[in-house]
């Protein structure tokens, strides 16, 4: 008796161990939704709140305007705006936090969730009402995940000259305060010295085939589906696209830095309302191009090249229209 009195306080204690667990996991999905649904005080920011259910194509009346959310595409001159940002956040009443930085710049669905619960924590946190954000990260469609879509933001610049800034980047710095997840293989060293080596050597890390995966600008602004990242995929370049009208009121262009810097203050000036001084950002130590090299790389990024073309033609109609109103 005493050996199945025991078995059956054994299976008690189990039951109630379970039970504890399962209201410990509620618990933390309660407190979490409540951090991610509560606003501040003043008619705050919240945490991208919820909309009435999940839907992918929420018009912009949907967006929540009290968050700026800069999904940098690398090597684009992001940081300069990143350091506008964190300048003019004090000046201009809003608070900026740079997100946890990853090798990966596509995530999985549960990953997406993460991102949204670490914003969460921020703005939980946050005595301002206004925030921005930054990462290097893909286009992420808030909506599905059943919140509100932040106001995006993003600067380009010319694919070839992209391409040739990361080259040199490679080999002076490496990623600096990137987190490596689990089962990630970091790239093996470089193997050339120069861009017009790795070129004629037809090395992979400058070689761009159709169909294959890469890490360009139009994943930024198309998702985390794996044909945004197919080099020449026309539905990828019209996702992008379409995503660019919706929810980016402006995307920068390197090249056109004064223009960028202009509209960003005429579209944006909740954020870069202060006046802005002429830049220019280039790296001088790093060798330019060659003509012969520039046409080997363009003839492959054809897309992307689409996509440069197109997001240039629109800040210059941005900038026209700015300055046929006075500005």
């Amino acid at each position: 008796m005493s050996g199945s009195g025991s078995h059956i306080r054994l299976r008690v204690t189990c039951v109630f161990l379970s039970l504890a667990l399962l209201a410990y996991v509620g618990l933390t999905q309660w407190v979490l939704g409540h951090a991610l649904l509560r606003e501040h005080a003043g008619g705050g920011a919240g945490v991208l709140p919820l909309v009435g259910g999940p839907h992918p194509d929420d018009p912009p009346s949907h967006v929540n305007d009290r968050m700026l959310f800069f999904n940098r595409v690398p090597k684009s001159g992001s940081e300069m705006l990143v350091l506008l940002l964190q300048w003019l956040q004090g000046e201009n009443a809003f608070r900026h936090i740079r997100l946890r930085n990853s090798v990966r710049r596509f995530l999985s669905r549960d990953e997406q969730l993460d991102l949204a619960a670490e914003m969460g924590e921020k703005i939980f946190e946050s005595a301002q009402s206004r925030l921005s954000f930054d990462r290097h990260l893909y286009f992420t469609n808030f909506s599905t995940l059943g919140l509100k879509m932040p106001v995006y933001l993003n600067l380009i610049r010319d694919p070839v000259e992209k391409a040739a800034s990361r080259f040199y980047y490679a080999r002076v710095t490496p990623r600096p305060g990137a987190v490596t997840p689990s089962g990630y293989h970091l790239p093996p060293p470089p193997r050339h010295a120069t861009l017009e080596e790795c070129v004629a050597a037809h090395d992979p890390e400058c070689t761009f085939v159709s169909g294959r995966l890469y890490d360009l600008s139009i994943p930024y602004f198309c998702g985390h589906e794996d044909y945004c990242r197919e080099l020449n995929n026309m539905a990828a370049l019209n996702t992008a696209k379409t995503h660019v009208e919706r929810w980016y009121p402006v995307v920068g262009v390197l090249e056109d830095l004064n223009a960028t810097l202009a509209v960003l203050q005429d579209r944006l000036d909740m954020y870069y309302n202060q006046l802005l001084a002429p830049h220019h950002n280039r790296n001088r130590h790093r060798p330019s191009v060659s003509q012969d090299i520039d046409l080997a790389l363009r003839k492959n990024l054809t897309t992307e090249y689409e996509f440069y073309d197109y997001i240039r033609q629109r800040l210059t109609l941005q900038y026209r229209d700015l300055k046929g109103r006075g500005g």
